[in-house]
């Protein structure tokens, strides 16, 4: 997915927030680190004004699977949540043990009154949490690992400018340091634009 394409899905994707943002009063949040790139990008698109905090969800280290439970070690301001319409924003939704997390965090205990989620990337294909994207760029039906665009393995390739499939060696793992630069494949997709079925009113 070339930068050309983000940035038209991108586009897309905050005209269709808008009218399930409304008139609400909205706090982006976007959960680190992935998401920043992706974020800072669909901003750009959204009224000005709009209010930014963050949260941290730790599940993943260095592997490409969730290694150990989620749970929040970087929170927002309560005044930026509480009794407000929050936009979780992450670079990929995959097993959804991450979001599931932040949004009820989110919810239960800083008190927002209700979060809408957009994402970068749909990966249903390993979902094991119940939660889905109420608005998304690209939705990727195969199991593909991708990096670039916020999206890393091992804290590598975030700042890739596009999204890449990354090679892997005999032993099905990612390829890493030099050997990884020269072999990213742009496999994925460019953007699949969800249609208005596709964007619920939130969650």
């Amino acid at each position: 997915m070339s930068r050309q394409d983000l940035e038209a899905g991108l586009k897309g994707m905050a005209e269709r927030l808008a009218p399930v943002l409304g008139d609400d009063e909205v706090t982006a949040i976007p959960v680190l680190g992935g998401a920043m790139f992706f974020a800072a990008d669909l901003v750009r698109h959204m009224p000005s004004g709009l209010v930014m905090d963050f949260i941290r969800i730790q599940t993943y280290g260095d592997s490409t699977s969730p290694q150990s439970e989620a749970k929040a070690d970087w929170v927002p301001h309560e005044s930026n949540v509480r009794g407000k319409h929050v936009l979780l924003l992450d670079d990929i939704l995959d097993t959804g043990r991450t979001l599931f997390e932040a949004k009820r965090y989110l919810l239960d205990e800083m008190g927002a009154a209700k979060v809408t989620i957009a994402v970068l990337i749909d990966k249903p294909i390993r979902r094991s949490a119940d939660v889905s994207a109420d608005c998304s760029v690209l939705l990727m039906e195969d199991d593909a690992f991708l990096v670039g665009y916020g999206l890393d393995f091992a804290g590598r390739f975030r700042n890739v400018p596009d999204v890449y499939a990354l090679e892997t060696g005999p032993d099905g793992l990612p390829l890493l340091a030099e050997e990884a630069r020269d072999s990213i494949s742009s496999r994925a997709r460019g953007p699949v634009v969800p249609d208005g079925s596709q964007t619920a009113s939130g969650a």
